[in-house]
Order: structure tokens, then C-alpha cells, then sequence
């Protein structure tokens, strides 16, 4: 019988359609093909979720726990979250004694060698679980109490219910994701987070972010050396073989989830502050989700949402320039990193490029102000040769630092 790993995921990430599912995947696809390690998956499954889904070969076994329903969540709120404050709201949500019970069977059943946790939200479960002497790794991915502290400074806007949205009445979901109740809850989350957070130092030997500046950040706040870089990956060969399709001129282009708050709310962002700026004939195409919700509140004919398409690298590569914005958020942005590999000229702002060791005007442009982002734009419009050249640099940087290889290395790190 080989190594074991015991995952406990938020979600099942098969096939992988976002960036954290794609993170994922590849985190337990390298941990079993580089380290030698059977995957035993203890999965979080909402409606969404297809269990009929085969999976991957990587995987030895899944265990599937519905997330918990909106009686158990809220109850679980209101005492955990709002009377003691012992926990953030979304542990509070995630958190389940029945399936904690199961966690724990299956845990004896399975005798890892290492345990990894995903994410803050499901830390509640490590509590619970017999202390033996194998390494505990948790993801934590972004610093979540400085992505809800931007938030507020920007006043983005995203959902507060995530998703018990579709099990609580329409007017209760339009009343908590109200910009004074959604704020307070957000206000309430950073303190809550705060306190949570510095208790995670003594249980795990290893707390993993996407950036390494937030690994930094950890460490300094909290004393600590057990923030380390798990970094984002892409398949670089992938993004960069797409084949292009016929060329589309002044164009410029996005990929991206819209319904996700914060990428909503940078699209209303940049219709406001960035297009207004650029010639009527440039067309900005949108690849992914994209609510009929945000297309009328845009109301620009200069937006094209193309939903989800076959292939998106043939979408973007047929374009000018990638677009890409990022109102408020935290950590290394998967959007971008994937354009670069494509070879795309990037422009975006601080917030987008945080966490890429990354020069201004040499792998990708940054730029906060978006009178001087326009420019940018029209710039690279009208010069194929610094589009060819930016590409071909954010393409190398990609290849060099955020290939799925270098990613994996940081579990040798960590002595697994």
C-alpha cells in the first residue's frame, strides 16, 4: 500500500472550470504522479455538484458530504458567528457535527500520511480529527480578511448569501446583500477572520498562500515561518498551442466567471472608467458566465458577452489585447497568469498584477489610473510589434515561475 493523502475539499473540481478548481486539480494530480501518493478526497457537494461524474485516475477514492442546509447554517451562525464569535461566518456554514462524524470515520478508515485541509472555511474540522504525528497542511490561498477590507475601501459588490442564495427567499437574499447589510456582515467577517486566523498557527505545519506576498504578510503578522508559496500553475503548453481564430481588429478581450461579485463589479468598472475612453469601433469580447442581470445594467453595445465557448484561447488569441481590471481581491489572478501564457499583451492595475514578480511595461502593463490605462490600450492597438513583444515576455515569465512543475516543488519544500 502506497503514501496516502486524506483532501478535504470545498468542492468537487472535476472537470475544472475555474481557477480554483484548476489549482485543485493539479495539486492532487502532482501530489500522486511527482510524490508517489494515493488521493483520498473528502469532498463538500452542493446542488451543483455531479456525483455521476467519473474521476479522475489520480484520485483513489471520494467521499461525498452535502454542505450543510439553511436551518443547520443559520443556526450555526447565530451562536458560532454572532453570539460567542468563536468562528467567521462561512465555518460557521460549513460546519456540521453529523458530517463531522463521518469525517472522522473515514479518516480512521483511510490512516493517511499527510492531511490537507482546504481552505479557513472547513479548519473547524481538523479539531475534530485524532491528533496524530503526520504533516497538516492547510490552503489557504488569499489573506480573505484583506480581500473583504478592499472590498469595503472600493465598495465592491458581491454576494453575501454565496451558496444559500438559492435556498433562502428572493427578498431575504436582496435584504443581506443590501450595501449596508452586506458591509456590515463584511465588517464583522474581517474581525472574525482576524481572530481566527492566529489560531490556525498552532495547529497546522503548514499554512499555503498563492502569493508570495501574502505568505510574507502571514508570517510577519503572526511571527511564524509556516506561511509558505503554493503558487498558481497553468499548462503553458496548452494556453500557448491554441490556435487563433480569424483575427478580429480593435478588438480587446476578458475571460472570466461574471457572476462572481468582484469580477462583476471590475466589469462595471471598467464600462464606467476605462471604455468611455476608447474609440467607439472597439469591440471588448467576454468569455464566460455572464447574467443578463450585468448586460443590462452595462447597456454598452461595445461589450460582447459570448458565454461559455469550446475553446476560449481561440476567443482571446483572435483579439488585440487582454483587458483585465480586478477591482478588489487577493492573490495571484489565474485570468491573468492564463493570458500570459497565451502570449497575450495584458493590461491591468495593481490589484491584478499582485503576487507576479513582475516588471511595468515588460511582461504586462499596469496601471491604476484608468485615463493612462485607455492609453495604454489604444497604444498596443495601433502597434502590433510591442503586442508581439510584451506577449512573447509575459509568455516566458509564465513558463519560468507559474508552470505546474515549479508549483509542485514547493510539496518537496514541505517535506511530503
Amino acid at each position: 500500500m502506497g503514501k496516502k493523502v486524506l483532501f478535504i475539499a470545498t468542492r468537487q473540481f472535476w472537470p475544472p472550470s475555474s481557477g480554483k478548481e484548476v489549482t485543485l486539480y493539479h495539486n492532487c494530480k502532482g501530489l500522486h504522479e511527482k510524490y508517489g501518493y494515493d488521493i483520498y478526497l473528502f469532498c463538500f457537494a452542493d446542488k451543483k455538484t455531479d456525483k455521476s461524474l467519473g474521476i479522475p485516475e489520480f484520485i483513489h477514492e471520494v467521499e461525498y458530504a452535502d454542505v450543510p442546509g439553511i436551518k443547520k447554517a443559520a443556526l450555526q451562525i447565530m451562536w458560532k458567528s454572532v453570539i460567542t464569535e468563536e468562528w467567521p461566518i462561512q465555518n460557521a456554514m460549513f460546519y456540521s457535527k453529523r458530517i463531522s462524524n463521518r469525517l472522522q470515520s473515514f479518516y480512521k478508515e483511510v490512516e493517511p500520511d499527510v492531511l490537507i485541509v482546504d481552505m479557513v472555511r472547513l479548519a473547524p474540522y481538523y479539531d475534530d480529527l485524532p491528533k496524530m504525528t503526520i504533516p497538516h497542511i492547510l490552503i489557504e490561498d488569499d489573506l480573505l480578511a484583506k480581500r473583504y477590507e478592499r472590498q469595503l475601501e472600493t465598495q465592491g459588490q458581491a454576494s453575501i448569501s454565496g451558496y444559500l442564495s438559492d435556498s433562502i427567499s428572493s427578498f431575504f437574499n436582496k435584504f443581506i446583500n443590501s450595501r449596508i447589510v452586506s458591509n456590515w456582515i463584511l465588517r464583522g467577517e474581517i474581525r472574525r477572520l482576524n481572530n481566527y486566523e492566529a489560531t490556525l498557527i498552532d495547529k497546522f505545519d503548514y499554512i499555503t498562500f498563492i502569493s508570495p506576498i501574502e505568505a510574507r504578510e502571514y508570517n510577519e503578522k503572526y511571527h511564524t515561518p509556516k506561511g509558505i508559496t503554493l503558487t498558481m500553475g497553468t499548462d503553458v503548453e496548452y494556453c500557448a498551442a491554441g490556435i487563433a481564430g480569424e483575427h478580429i481588429a480593435n478588438s480587446i478581450s476578458v475571460v472570466g466567471n461574471f457572476e462572481y461579485g468582484s469580477n462583476a463589479a471590475s466589469m462595471e468598472w471598467t464600462n464606467e472608467h476605462v471604455l468611455p475612453l476608447l474609440p467607439k469601433n472597439i469591440s471588448y469580447y467576454v468569455v464566460g458566465k455572464f447574467p443578463q442581470s450585468l448586460k443590462e445594467r452595462l447597456n454598452n453595445k461595445q461589450i460582447i458577452p459570448l458565454g461559455f465557448v469550446d475553446d476560449f484561447r481561440t476567443v482571446i488569441k483572435s483579439t488585440d489585447v487582454y483587458v483585465a481590471p480586478i477591482l478588489f481581491g487577493t492573490g495571484i489572478k489565474t485570468k491573468i497568469v492564463e493570458a500570459m501564457a497565451m502570449g497575450m499583451p495584458v493590461v491591468t492595475n495593481s490589484v491584478g498584477a499582485e503576487g507576479l514578480d513582475v516588471k511595468n511595461g515588460e511582461e504586462l502593463f499596469i496601471e491604476d489610473d484608468p485615463k493612462r490605462m485607455a492609453e495604454i490600450i489604444k497604444r498596443l492597438l495601433h502597434d502590433p510589434s510591442l503586442r508581439e513583444t510584451i506577449g512573447m515576455k509575459g509568455q516566458a515569465f509564465v513558463r519560468r515561475f507559474h508552470n505546474w512543475e515549479t508549483v509542485y516543488g514547493t510539496f518537496g519544500e514541505m517535506g511530503l
